[in-house]
């Protein structure tokens, strides 16, 4: 039996309307009939322009040739990335009627590849903590994660085929491995984030949620890069368990050893990554980074209006007011010694293996989980893919991490590819 529309990835969609057993606009109505079915329960969607959307798809059907590699697939937005008639409110009450007036440059970029901006999915409070109204969709007593939320449970439940995150620190990832869907972290400035609410500049990444790792290929096509196909060869994988693997949950730590087997079944050539002692304080190092970078951007709102700021975000931005300049010089100086160690680690592996998250999603929605196993990576700028492998014992997704160096971006979903094909 076919799939319904809205349950293809983003790939298959664009093969069946290459085969024109398929329309932009019927993947459109598949999707927002999914909407109107769930989203009383998952709250994903913070806001729908489905008029816009059903006149885009009619528009794209018309054409003789597909607009680009993206040709009529609708898209979740992140409420933080503005949108020329929707409003953008940042998760926050301060900007609730906000009209950016404008597409962010990451918007255009996939518009002008032919896909459809469905809506904007809810962001919790600036991308920070504070959670938004968001439910997981295997289980709605569960945190979808956060900031990401509403694009990562849309896209898991099959109301959107891609959805836009942004990680800052673990924003992308770690809501990719709680709702089991493909969660990609670009190398750190591989995409304009002009149009988007900056939270660290220095830190802050646009990423992507997906159905499958090929669909990862379609977003950087829409970015002019070259997808790379999966290698002949089997990878080097590093398995880093990392220094804070007995905070993995242990049924977490025993899958991803699993899943190191499971490659090494498949051919891979897997050994053990040691990470140094001295990456330690890198938790810390983010952490003053990402505040201090916070207390600048936020600094009218906090003059302007305080009390709309929750009492989280006033934390935070207090930690940042206290980290001194010595301190983000040592933060600084910890990320270049770690990247050194990274350069030498490039030479034995093609990319290492490490924990998405601690394990499943938390129960609650007021806590959107513990970032604690992408925190270094962020801070390092590395890229980093999400692959959902196998659940948790309250048969909630569970997820392994790929990491791998700089600008490497189209290589590590080449190798994600690769991963899937022998996880699946």
């Amino acid at each position: 039996m076919a799939k319904s529309p809205n349950r293809l990835s983003a790939s298959e969609a664009i093969l069946r309307m290459s085969q024109k057993r398929l329309k932009a606009r019927d993947l459109v109505e598949a999707c927002l009939d999914r909407i109107e079915l769930r989203e009383g329960q998952v709250h994903a969607w913070e806001a729908l322009d489905a008029e816009g959307a059903r006149k885009r798809a009619d528009m794209l059907d018309k054409r003789a040739r597909p607009v680009g590699p993206l040709h009529g697939i609708p898209l979740a937005v992140k409420d933080i990335i503005s949108t020329r008639t929707m409003p953008t409110t940042c998760g926050s009450p301060i900007y609730r009627d906000h009209v950016a007036g404008r597409d962010a440059a990451c918007v255009t970029q996939l518009v002008n590849a032919g896909a459809i901006v469905l809506g904007k999915s809810v962001t919790t409070e600036f991308a920070g903590a504070h959670a938004g109204k968001t439910h997981n969709p295997h289980n709605l007593r569960h945190t979808p994660g956060g900031s990401s939320s509403g694009s990562a449970a849309a896209v898991a439940d099959t109301m959107v085929p891609i959805g836009y995150g942004t990680q800052t620190s673990g924003s992308v990832i770690r809501p990719g491995a709680f709702n089991g869907v493909v969660a990609y972290k670009g190398t750190f400035g591989w995409a304009d984030t002009t149009g988007i609410k900056t939270y660290a500049r220095s830190l802050d990444t646009l990423g992507f949620f997906t159905r499958t790792a090929n669909d990862l290929a379609l977003i950087r096509a829409a970015y002019g890069h070259a997808p790379a196909d999966p290698p002949q060869h089997a990878p080097r994988v590093g398995l880093c368990r990392t220094l804070w693997w007995d905070q993995a949950e242990p049924y977490n730590r025993k899958n991803i050893e699993v899943a190191a087997r499971t490659l090494r079944a498949g051919g891979a050539r897997v050994r053990d990554w040691e990470m140094p002692e001295s990456w330690g304080p890198l938790i810390t190092a983010h952490n003053r980074v990402m505040t201090k970078e916070a207390t600048q951007h936020y600094g009218p709102e906090r003059a302007r209006f305080p009390h709309l700021l929750s009492p989280g975000l006033t934390a935070s931005l207090e930690v940042g007011d206290s980290v001194t300049r010595a301190q983000l010089a040592d933060a600084k100086k910890r990320k270049r010694r770690a990247l050194a160690d990274l350069a030498a680690v490039w030479e034995r592996f093609d990319f290492l293996l490490a924990p998405a998250a601690r394990g499943e999603a938390p129960a609650g929605l007021g806590y959107t989980g513990d970032p604690i196993f992408n925190r270094f990576w962020t801070l390092l700028g590395t890229p980093c893919i999400a692959l959902p492998f196998n659940a948790g014992p309250f048969g909630l997704p569970l997820s392994v991490q790929l990491i791998a160096p700089l600008r490497s971006d189209d290589q590590l979903v080449a190798w994600a590819r690769w991963v899937e094909a022998r996880l699946s």
